[in-house]
């Protein structure tokens, strides 16, 4: 029997249904302290320079611990282009592999994402999205 049957009935001046039985309930186990809840790992987005071909592996760690970074290649695009391409080309590799993605943020920034989070490259559909909103937004004020 309900909570609302309970008042409805009351309402039409009938008696609730009486619990007699104790038994039909059944106690819930309460946790601990102890088992409280799992914790799960935490993620950062973590900010990295690209100085050279040995912090490519920094930013491969990072992905591979689920963590996103941010990369800064400017460091590198100032000293040597030829080397920044390559550099690019392998960071692109690892992180597609690894199944993460990677996309440029800016003039000299990349980010790279772990394993299972991808990037949305649909600049035109927020857009449209963005001046519909703004559309009714204007509607509603005037």
């Amino acid at each position: 029997m309900g909570f609302l049957d309970i008042f409805s009935k009351m309402a039409k001046g009938e008696e609730a249904k009486k619990v007699e039985d104790i038994n039909e309930y059944v106690e819930l186990q309460v946790m601990g302290e102890e088992s409280s809840f799992v914790a799960f790992p935490e993620r950062y987005v973590k900010v990295c320079k690209l100085k050279g071909f040995a912090d490519i592996d920094i930013s491969a760690r990072e992905l591979s611990n689920g963590n996103m970074v941010i990369l800064d290649i400017k460091p590198l695009a100032e000293r040597n282009m030829t080397e920044l391409k390559h550099a690019i080309d392998e960071i692109k590799d690892i992180c597609l592999s690894m199944g993460g993605d990677i996309a440029g943020l800016a003039e000299y920034h990349l980010i790279l994402t772990p394993p299972g989070v991808k990037i949305d490259r649909t600049p035109e559909k927020r857009i449209e999205d963005f001046e519909e909103t703004i559309e009714r937004v204007r509607k509603r004020l005037y």
